[in-house]
């Protein structure tokens, strides 16, 4: 199972937040040492994302065609001649 950026995200701040309230130097460190390496996984996390997207090439793609048609003229809005429906 894969982690998302948005878990990586939420406990990155989880561990801002505890280094925010410790008191002792050594365990803020381990904890904003900890926020770093979660805000790496996010960001890999991100790039993973956004190559499983396969709805917005499908969407460009559709867009597309539709900007190609209408530039060939094409109307959609009304049937062909022919198709009355």
């Amino acid at each position: 199972m894969r982690v998302t950026e948005k878990f990586c995200r939420e406990q990155e701040s989880l561990q801002i937040a505890k280094a925010a309230n410790e008191t002792l130097k050594n365990r803020k460190d381990i904890a904003l040492g900890a926020a770093k390496a979660w805000d790496a996984a996010a960001q890999l996390a991100h790039k993973q994302e956004s190559k499983l997207e396969p709805l917005d090439k499908l969407d460009a793609e559709i867009t597309r065609e539709f900007a190609e048609e209408e530039a060939a003229g094409i109307d959609l809005s009304e049937p062909p001649e022919g198709d009355e429906v």
